[in-house]
Order: structure tokens, then C-alpha cells, then sequence
């Protein structure tokens, strides 16, 4: 096999120091080998840089360890370094022989022979809104968290405001709570508290009927002040957002349409994605990288059941979250196509990974500058509908039926557009 590149570096990261190897020499002889050592500090990695470059080495190679190749990425490549970043998954070495030297030698290796796939690096300005968009996401889970602390104090002291509102963090919730942390108990005065419209209003004093001690109220107090601080720091990124998102607010405008994403989850999907699709092969390419599709797992020509392929935890993450809210979205596309894939595959989260598949493949077409249009709800045929209530009533008669697969049938519609509702220019 010849080698593709003549100059060429592995290197193998941790968290304090780099494991380096160079190989220069011809496609068709054996290289010469070089090994270097140098530490994690931003002056060091220059230097480093600057060495690799005086050996004529422009190709680098290593490993996505964690986020420890990110320093290095960010001095290397204003250098003029090409760094190329890979799945550790894909370049592991031989079991037995592990050291930092040879694995950085093994990298430098394979990448001489053009055998790492790249992993997709968006430009500065998108990292930057990731790292933004993350931290978001962080304090969401952060808030939750408070939420859930403070549902476990009121179940301590006997409030069961759960069991009667929808939210215990709603209008009448948020009013009742800032009473219990300045010391008030009492029932009539938490229940007068409610203004807003409850179904269950004749229970609400019995709910706020209560054991609490000055401790609870203690805890509800510094709770609530951490619930406040976190949805104001909330606010303060998603107002940093809204900035760094200008210049794509028509493609923040166009996934908004696609129901179940909204502003908020349209910025998280650019921030991850970025807004240059080139570098994905197709549709299908992108959803797989964006952890939302299945792999292959075929052998001896049967195929077997596979699970999703590990990809970008992130989009990922959005994808999901939208595809829950598309499956609530009355007259949807998705929430007709998740009711019957729940059905068929029998497990509503694997109709939701299949609805975020759908999303990842719609997102890819509207960034590369296709339209959406809403295909509405899918309808089964009505004949094939007759068809299914007749064999149900045969199978209730005690008719056995084997060899019957049955489908539903879409209706036939006018509009020429694709499953996934996307209008090709």
C-alpha cells in the first residue's frame, strides 16, 4: 500500500503532555522516525508548532481525548498546521502494546496512509455558540435539579401541591413557595394565595395542610433564591445567544417553522451544526453524525438489530427534546408518523429516535437552503382501515389469520413534496 503524505505527526494527547512522533520520508520507502515530548502549556505547544513546521510537518494527527485536543487544535491551526481529529473509536492500537510512543506512532502510521476519518470541526465562531449554547443547557439541567429538591422538601413536610396543580412552579406555585420561605404554615393563608383557575380547587387546602418546621421553610427559602439566580443566568446567556445569532436569524426563522423546535432550539441546532452542510455527504450522513440514526450490523446477508451510532451528544440532545414536542403538535406530520411507528415498533422511544431522524434529515436540507412546508396529518386509507376492523372482528370470532401484513396506506396527496416535508428548489 503506498503512503499518501510524506511529512507526518501523531500525536498522542493527555492532560499534561503530548506524546509526539513524526514521520518524513518517500510514499515508497520507510520513514524516518522522530519522537518528542512537550507539555500542555499554551508556550510549549508554540513551540512545539513552530518545530513541526521547521521539519516540513503540515499533517497532524490525534485523537479526540476528551477536551484535551482543543488546546492544542487552537495553537496549531492559525500555525498553518492542518489538524486532523479522530475517533478514538477508529485508530485503537494493537492490545498489549500501548504506550504514549507507540500510540502516537501508530496515529502518525495510519494518517500517512490517509486511513483517519476527520471528525467535523466547525469554525470558531460556531464553537464559540456551542460553548454558549452548552452552558445553557448546563443551567437548564441545573434548574431542574432545583425544582426537583424543592418537590422533595414540600413531600417532607406533608404539601402535596403536586397532586392538584400542574406546576408547582406556575403563578399560584412560585406565590405559595415565597410564603412557606418567609415562615407562613398555615393552610387558609397558603390556599388564599391561588389566583389562578384550578380544576382541583375544593383539594387545594387539604394539599396545603401541612407538617412543616422552620428548617423546611429555611431550605424553600435558599432553594428558591438558587431556582431565581439560575433562571436570571439563564436569561443573561440566552440574551448573549440572541447576539451571536444575528447574521443567521434567517435560518433561525426557517427551523422555527418545522414544528416541535422553536427560537431557543433553532440557535442550539446552529450552534452545533453550524450552518455550512459541505461537509456532510447527504441527509442521511448528517443524522448519523448527529447520533440519531442506526447502524449496520449485517452478517452472512442477514441483517441484525442494531443501536444508534454514537454522534454529536449536543444535536443529539436537541433533536430528542424537539421530537417530544413534535409528537404533541395537533395536526402534525410527526405526530401522526410517531403513533404509528410506536405502534409498529412498540416502544414509543424508539418512535421518538425515528421522529428526531426525521428532524436531523429535515434540518440538513432547510441548512443547505431548501423549504419546509407542513405535510399535516397523515391519515390512514379508508379502505385500508375497513380491511383492519374486519380482521379484528374475524380474530374476535376465532378465526385464525397467518399470512396477512397489513400496512396503512396514505392518503394520496396534491402537493408534490418529500416524507420528511421539505419542498426541493
Amino acid at each position: 500500500m503506498k503512503a499518501l503524505k510524506t511529512h507526518v505527526a501523531g500525536v498522542d494527547v493527555h492532560k499534561e503532555i503530548l506524546a509526539i512522533t513524526v514521520l518524513i520520508g518517500a510514499p515508497e520507502a520507510e520513514p524516518v522516525a522522530q519522537h518528542f515530548e512537550c507539555s500542555t502549556f499554551t508556550e510549549d505547544l508554540m513551540a512545539m508548532g513552530l518545530k513541526l513546521k521547521e521539519l516540513g510537518v503540515l499533517d497532524v494527527a490525534m485523537e479526540s481525548t476528551g477536551i484535551y485536543w482543543k488546546p492544542v487544535f487552537n495553537v496549531w491551526n492559525p500555525l498553518g498546521i492542518c489538524v486532523v481529529v479522530g475517533n478514538a473509536t477508529h485508530i485503537k492500537n494493537v492490545p498489549g502494546r500501548k504506550t504514549d510512543m507507540n500510540d502516537s506512532q501508530w496515529i502518525a502510521e495510519l494518517h500517512r496512509f490517509g486511513l483517519i476519518r476527520p471528525s467535523f470541526i466547525p469554525d470558531g465562531e460556531f464553537q464559540r455558540m456551542r460553548l454558549l449554547s452548552r452552558h445553557r443547557t448546563n443551567l437548564t439541567e441545573d434548574l431542574s435539579k432545583v425544582k426537583n429538591r424543592v418537590q422533595k422538601v414540600l413531600e417532607d413536610g406533608n404539601i402535596k401541591l403536586g397532586s392538584v396543580v400542574s406546576d408547582v412552579f406556575g403563578v399560584s406555585g412560585v406565590k405559595i413557595l415565597d410564603l412557606i420561605a418567609e415562615g407562613v404554615t398555615r393552610a387558609d393563608t397558603l390556599t388564599a394565595a391561588v389566583t389562578t383557575k384550578i380544576k382541583r380547587m375544593e383539594d387545594v387546602k387539604k394539599a396545603l395542610t401541612n407538617c412543616l418546621t422552620t428548617e423546611h421553610c429555611f431550605v424553600i427559602a435558599e432553594l428558591m433564591t438558587q431556582y431565581r439566580d439560575i433562571k436570571a443566568r439563564i436569561s443573561s446567556v440566552e440574551r448573549e445567544l440572541y447576539k451571536k445569532v444575528e447574521p443567521y436569524a434567517h435560518l433561525v426563522k426557517a427551523l422555527d417553522e418545522i414544528p416541535g423546535i422553536d427560537e431557543i432550539l433553532a440557535i442550539g441546532i446552529i450552534a452545533e451544526a453550524s450552518t455550512n452542510m459541505s461537509s456532510f455527504r447527504d441527509e442521511r450522513s448528517f443524522a448519523a453524525w448527529a447520533g440519531v440514526a442506526s447502524g449496520n450490523n449485517e452478517s452472512a446477508g442477514k441483517k441484525k438489530r442494531s443501536h444508534c451510532r454514537q454522534g454529536n451528544p449536543g444535536l443529539r440532545k436537541i433533536l430528542i427534546q424537539a421530537a417530544q414536542g413534535a409528537t404533541h403538535c395537533k395536526g402534525s406530520f410527526y405526530r401522526s408518523k410517531y403513533r404509528k411507528l410506536s405502534f409498529r415498533l412498540g416502544s414509543k422511544n424508539k418512535a421518538k429516535v425515528a421522529i428526531a431522524n426525521k428532524l436531523a434529515r429535515v434540518v440538513y436540507k432547510i441548512l443547505a437552503g431548501n423549504q419546509y412546508k407542513e405535510l399535516g396529518y397523515m391519515r390512514g386509507d379508508p379502505r385500508e382501515q375497513k380491511i383492519k376492523n374486519l380482521l379484528s372482528q374475524l380474530r374476535a370470532m376465532g378465526v385464525e389469520i397467518n399470512h396477512h401484513t397489513h400496512q396503512m396506506i396514505y392518503s394520496k396527496r396534491t402537493v408534490k413534496v418529500e416524507s420528511s416535508g421539505i419542498v426541493e428548489n
